[in-house]
């Protein structure tokens, strides 16, 4: 696929995760997954749409997007979704009764129960802002196994609601041969009960996002798949809850084992996982088997400098598991951050910070594996239109109703 020219000797960039992958490749990459940085309004958004719409004419290639960002209510991936024929999938925060939202269950049955307990860890430990402690641990696996055995008598789902409902009412456990009694339990998980209310009591901030069943209409077989973040703060537990559900959800949902498609999930505004370290830690795992599942993983932040590193090492184990390295300008205190991070040379390093003339908008440093080059991407007519960020400016572009999809999607595969 092509993505543009190299800016120095005017050759064809021709660039493909998967292809680079394989083994007969002259220079192999150890993994599929990419970094993208860089200061607003230098070209990020534009690459990954145009890289989609590239990809998507391939038919073995399926894409899932976290889009964290746009106008209006709408997200940045809005006006391509519609050019394509499907409807993201919008999050609503803190509205029980929303029509238009929509609710994943963390405890669906599309995710093995071991790692529902381990979203129910990061979940906690989000709200709570501690690390879970060994009682608590204990009594919120107790009252997991017995929301599930509970659901299973009576032929439906686990929700969050039933996990509360066992950890505030809990049967006598034991812990190894010691007996625990209700009481104990109920007291050891009190913090975890806490924290679930703020999930499951409709007059809670929160409501309306996880407890219940995950709503219809998601198709996870569609070739792109859109998660609009937008209503969800910025600030705050919901968005960093969110990535703690979606990232296993996604895992155990959409990717298929067996199958030859080859994955692409882009998080959008990635620093709400790489700050987080319950989230980090749930991503790290997906990211450390991208190979095997089939997956690129597709990070876009504007800098790093805000992430502490040293004190998360999901984190920067995620950083380092990214293969590919496509760098917008950065100004010049950024710039030597991620040159050193990243282990980049000198000229990298002064073209990173010059905005104005290198590193132009349009114009990034892709380090992929010991490669180095300086990029000019290049778009068509039509992605112009799709890819400008400036919704005002392109209103009176969109697609109009019923317009032949640019790229042929199968039928029924409306997200």
């Amino acid at each position: 696929m092509i993505i543009g020219r190299e800016a120095y000797s005017g050759a064809a960039y021709i660039f493909d995760p998967f292809i680079l992958y394989d083994p007969k490749a002259r220079i192999r990459l150890p993994s599929g997954h990419m970094l993208i940085l860089g200061k607003s309004g230098h070209g990020k958004s534009a690459l990954e749409k145009t890289y989609v719409l590239r990809q998507l004419r391939f038919r073995d290639r399926s894409f899932c997007v976290l889009d964290a960002q746009g106008e209006d209510g709408a997200g940045e991936w809005d006006g391509i979704a519609r050019e394509l024929g499907i409807t993201p999938i919008r999050l609503v925060y803190g509205d029980v009764g929303a029509t238009e939202g929509i609710r994943i269950n963390p405890l669906d049955g599309r995710i093995p129960q071991e790692h529902q307990f381990k979203i129910l860890v990061s979940m906690f430990e989000i709200l709570a802002g501690t690390v879970i402690t060994s009682q608590c641990k204990f009594a919120l696996a107790e009252a997991h196994r017995a929301a599930v055995a509970k659901a299973g008598s009576q032929q439906r789902v686990v929700i969050l609601s039933d996990v509360l409902d066992a950890l505030t009412a809990p049967s006598a456990a034991l812990l190894g041969q010691q007996p625990v009694s209700p009481h104990e339990l109920a007291d050891w998980g009190q913090p975890a009960a806490l924290a679930l209310d703020e999930l499951c009591n409709p007059h809670r901030d929160l409501a309306g996002l996880f407890d219940g069943p995950t709503s219809d209409g998601i198709d996870l077989d569609a070739r792109l798949i859109v998660f609009d973040l937008t209503r969800l703060p910025r600030e705050g537990e919901a968005m960093p809850l969110l990535m703690a559900v979606i990232g296993p959800w996604i895992r155990f949902g959409w990717i298929k084992s067996g199958d030859s498609i080859k994955r692409t999930l882009i998080v959008e505004e990635a620093w709400h996982i790489l700050s987080h370290r319950p989230v980090a830690r749930l991503f790290e795992e997906l990211v450390r088997y991208g190979r095997r599942l089939g997956l690129s993983f597709i990070a876009v932040m504007h800098h790093l400098a805000d992430l502490v590193l040293a004190h998360a090492p999901e984190a920067a184990a995620i950083l380092k598991l990214t293969a590919v390295r496509v760098l917008y300008h950065l100004d010049r205190a950024e710039a030597d951050i991620t040159a050193d991070y990243l282990g980049l040379p000198s000229w990298a390093r002064d073209a990173l910070a010059d905005g104005a003339n290198v590193c132009a908008p349009g114009r990034a440093i892709w380090q992929v594996g010991s490669r180095i080059n300086l990029v000019e991407h290049i778009r068509t007519k039509a992605e112009i239109r799709l890819t400008d960020t400036n919704r005002r400016m392109t209103e009176k572009a969109t697609a109009a109703a019923g317009q032949t999809p640019m790229v042929a999607m199968r039928k029924g595969a409306a997200a």
